[in-house]
């Protein structure tokens, strides 16, 4: 089954902002005292990267007693969630809604595919989705195989729920399932340095489900926004409107999508991630040095995952210009820098790349993996 991807997929709203991808199988805790203390950032991270058996390692305290409160009861809801043959954290009580059989159906994908990685999860999730909406619909199962009656009846089902969905496809690796109740519209007119946006953007509330990345990390990071050609969306429970954080890491970056879809409308995910994480620190004040200390964290070049991917990018090549060669990690060293270097340094990065993207043609889907 072929499956488009919602690359448009884009705002990681992340309450755990230093989440570690640079490491080995090391153990995720650290003893001070007579106590031993969780790597949080190791174990979200590899969560939010879909690394579960990873994540779950690191988890192998050797004495749980000895972990504070909040520690001890990560490490248990995390194996719950995990470590047994079924999910036993209680999730799906707390996500009750018109549509448990059909999430249920994805609560045991999404374990499947963390837990057995294997290039028939999806196909055996078209199947089941395919039986699910035939007998719900009535209408026979040979009539919604394909991707496009699949995706068309995922959205019908769920709007018979009175309920929104962005139907059928994956966020990075996954086949995700993202469903709100209440959603409502308005105009936002911003500029990104010498570009003005005038954008349609999507309030949504009331999520049923966030999808695969609240699952994964026990909802400490899940989409806060993304964009498509005909507007932009945002979980509006993710942001504070007035803050930096909406008005760049959200408006912002999605407006930079918003706008090259349009430029680039053959470019890849990792690219446009690039793109829009460059133009939050062109723009950054109050933010910058967390953004860095965020992208730093969570980068890594052989991930799937088009945001792990385009973070080490986007440092990478800070690091050079500033720096002069390298992957600086050390956000001691960063702070070092002026924001207003780091915002004309991050802009001229971008306009670079446009530059360059524009001498390949308006059909050029990657450069940043391959250059």
């Amino acid at each position: 089954m072929k499956i488009r991807n919602l690359s448009y997929l884009a705002v990681f709203f992340c309450i755990v902002l230093n989440a570690g991808m640079f490491f080995h199988h090391s153990a995720a805790y650290g003893y001070s005292g007579d106590t031993l203390k969780l790597d949080r950032q190791k174990l979200f991270a590899y969560a939010l990267d879909g690394s579960i058996p990873e994540a779950l390692k690191l988890l192998e305290v050797p004495d749980t007693n000895l972990l504070n409160e909040k520690d001890r009861t990560i490490k248990r809801n995390f194996e719950n969630r995990f470590l047994y043959d079924s999910d036993r954290s209680g999730f799906a009580e707390t996500h009750r809604s018109s549509i448990d059989s059909l999430f249920k159906i994805y609560i045991d994908f999404w374990r499947a595919s963390f837990l057995h990685p294997g290039s028939t999860n999806d196909s055996l999730l078209g199947i089941k989705l395919a039986g699910f909406l035939s007998q719900k619909l009535n209408v026979p199962v040979g009539n919604i195989l394909n991707e496009d009656s699949l995706n068309a009846s995922l959205i019908k089902y769920i709007r018979t729920k009175n309920l929104f969905t962005t139907g059928l496809g994956k966020t990075g690796k996954f086949m995700d399932l993202l469903v709100w109740r209440t959603q409502y519209d308005t105009l936002y007119s911003f500029n990104m340095h010498s570009d003005t946006v005038s954008v349609k953007v999507v309030f949504m509330d009331g999520f049923v489900t966030l999808g695969w990345e609240e699952y994964a990390t026990l909802g400490v990071s899940y989409p806060g926004g993304w964009a498509d050609n005909s507007g932009l969306y945002c979980v509006k429970s993710a942001y504070n409107t007035e803050s930096e954080n909406f008005l760049v890491s959200y408006l912002a970056h999605e407006g930079r999508h918003y706008k090259d879809y349009k430029i680039f409308p053959m470019l890849s995910g990792a690219d446009l991630e690039y793109r829009a994480k460059l133009t939050e620190l062109s723009l950054a004040k109050t933010t910058v040095y967390d953004l860095l200390k965020f992208f730093i964290s969570n980068a890594n070049y052989e991930s799937e995952n088009s945001h792990s991917i385009a973070n080490y990018c986007v440092i990478r090549d800070l690091t050079e210009k500033v720096f002069g060669a390298g992957f600086e990690k050390d956000i001691d060293e960063w702070k070092k820098i002026g924001t207003g270097t780091i915002n004309e340094i991050s802009y001229n990065l971008l306009l670079s790349n446009s530059e360059k993207l524009n001498e390949i043609g308006k059909n050029v889907r990657e450069y940043i993996k391959k250059h």
